[in-house]
Order: structure tokens, then sequence, then C-alpha cells
């Protein structure tokens, strides 16, 4: 059972704002990305950092392992999930996002059924063979016992089964945790990809 969500002002945070394509490619809405400043936050002690580093390594591994639901359950109920990439501007412009995945725990749910069942995905059936590296983690204290902010890299590797055709994914992620009796549980989650192009147009790996 999930968590109590963090309160709203567990960190202190900048907005930007992206675009985000929902629908139609040519139908844009402006949504809001929200960029924690965490370098602002003291950072956590090495028992808490490194039991931090085997939560999320530990959870890599259930995703390359396809254990979906047993991911799910480390989600809180109000989970915040966001995955942006770049877009190509000339140099001399302000660096933007357009936010390519914005899900709750209603929308993940179904997505992870989805992809659990091969009767119901057609995007992984056969399956992607997937290995994530998590790298370069940075652990924050919250502003309330039991939240920590995290950063870290990522570098997935897929591949469809009896297919040639490979896909990378790089990028940040900036998570939200909750420490409860349970454990560790992810409360927010975005996914800053270093990319502008992905090779895989539904995204159908989780980040």
């Amino acid at each position: 059972m999930a968590g109590p969500g963090p309160p709203p002002s567990r960190y202190r945070s900048r907005a930007i704002l992206v675009y985000a394509a929902l629908g139609r490619a040519d139908a844009l809405q402006r949504v809001q990305v929200i960029m924690p400043e965490f370098s602002a936050r003291p950072t956590v002690d090495n028992e808490d950092y490194l039991a931090i580093l085997r939560f999320l390594y530990a959870e890599a591994a259930l995703l390359d392992r396809r254990a979906f639901q047993h991911w799910f359950a480390l989600l809180t109920e109000d989970i915040r999930y966001q995955v942006t990439t770049v877009v190509a501007r000339p140099a001399q412009d302000e660096t933007s996002r357009i936010a390519i995945v914005d899900e709750d725990n209603h929308s993940l749910k179904m997505r992870v059924d989805q992809i659990s069942d091969p009767g119901l995905t057609h995007a992984e059936n056969p399956p992607s063979l997937t290995q994530r590296i998590v790298s370069n983690v940075e652990a924050y204290y919250g502003e309330q016992n039991g939240i920590f902010e995290t950063t870290s890299n990522i570098l997935l590797y897929a591949n469809r089964t009896g297919s040639s055709e490979t896909g990378l994914y790089a990028g940040q992620r900036q998570d939200v945790l909750i420490r409860d009796h349970t454990g560790f549980k992810i409360a927010e989650r975005t996914v800053n990809l270093a990319q502008t192009v992905l090779h895989d147009s539904t995204l159908s790996v989780l980040l």
C-alpha cells in the first residue's frame, strides 16, 4: 500500500513551461514541468545514501526483469511521472523541452497492466530486451522527515526480440522519494532525456 503523499511545499523549485504533444501531432498544450533545485538541500548521510542506491538499483532490476507489477508497487498513490525531450533550437535561443509523457497512478496502472499481458500489447509483443544503467546518483533531504530528493543519470539499451533494431535512451532523472515503514516509494519522477528524436515513437519502455 502506498504511503502518504508528500506535502506540496516539500522542495523549492523553478517551473519552466514546455509544450506537450497531446492527441494529434499539431495539437499542443502548455503544461508545467517542475524542475527541483535539489542543490539547495543538505546532502544525505552515508547510511541513507547507500539505502537510496540499493533502492534505485533494485528498481532498475525489476524493470529489466519485466516485473512491472512489483515495480508499480513502489509508486505512491499520487505519483507524477513525466518524460521530456529537448526541442531543437538555434544555440542562441533558450533551451526548451517538450513533455512526451505525463502520467499519474491511474494511467501508469493501465500501462503496466497492458505491457504485462501479451494479449493486450502490440508495442511490447514480442517484448523488448532491456538493460538499464543508473549512475551519478545525488541525494538530498527534503523539507519534511522521510522525504528525499534525488538526481541520477539513466542509460537504457533496448532491443526488440528477434529484431536487429536497437534503441538508446539517455537522460537525467529527478525523483522525490518517500520512506515509510515498508521502505522507499517514488512520489515523483521527471526524466529529462538528452535527446531530440526517439527511435521508438511510442516510448513503450519505462524509465
